[in-house]
């Protein structure tokens, strides 16, 4: 592990988010090390506050997410615009409390139904991986509760993958 990373995970004390943190950064360098036949140890990872970590060496421009909840950890690698979420799926009480802080006007009335907590997670999931899609830039103009995200997706400039199962909510935002 680098530097970065060792110090990160120094300031996490709680053993949950601990292992998901180990488990991730070992999932990146597995998935790289597959991908580009480098040797495990030989990736440059680079912790920054509030992002994806910069991986400083790769051996050609390509985009990456990464997301985890719930000790399922997914990382997606492409050559264009990428971003990739996972939400455990559990009942809340506060639903619409939530909703209100990144959901458009239009989603918020689709709450209410027998499949809101459904459409409530696949929503966030949704909204979270294009969010990760965007560059820095695109990320600092962009409030998600401006943004109606399933016409957006169905636009020809992006493409989303539902993986959604009773468990997780996941899905994965890649520009066309």
């Amino acid at each position: 592990m680098s530097d970065s990373e060792v110090k990160r995970l120094r300031r996490i004390s709680n053993p949950r988010r601990r292992r998901e943190y180990l488990l991730s950064r070992a999932v990146i360098r597995q998935a790289l090390t597959q991908i580009f036949a480098l040797p495990l140890n030989d990736w440059e990872i680079t912790e920054r506050d509030n992002a994806l970590p910069s991986i400083t060496n790769l051996p050609s421009p390509v985009f990456y997410s990464l997301s985890h909840s719930d000790s399922e950890i997914n990382f997606v690698l492409a050559d264009r615009a990428i971003g990739i979420d996972v939400e455990v799926i559990k009942p809340r009480k506060n639903l619409c409390e939530l909703a209100q802080q990144f959901m458009h006007p239009d989603e918020l009335t689709s709450l209410g139904t027998p499949a809101d907590v459904w459409f409530f997670y696949r929503t966030w999931s949704a909204k979270e991986a294009y969010f990760k899609a965007l560059s820095c830039e695109e990320q600092v103009s962009t409030v998600l509760s401006d943004v109606p995200i399933w016409t957006v997706l169905h636009k020809d400039t992006w493409q989303q993958t539902d993986l959604t199962d009773e468990q997780f909510s996941r899905i994965v935002v890649v520009q066309s």
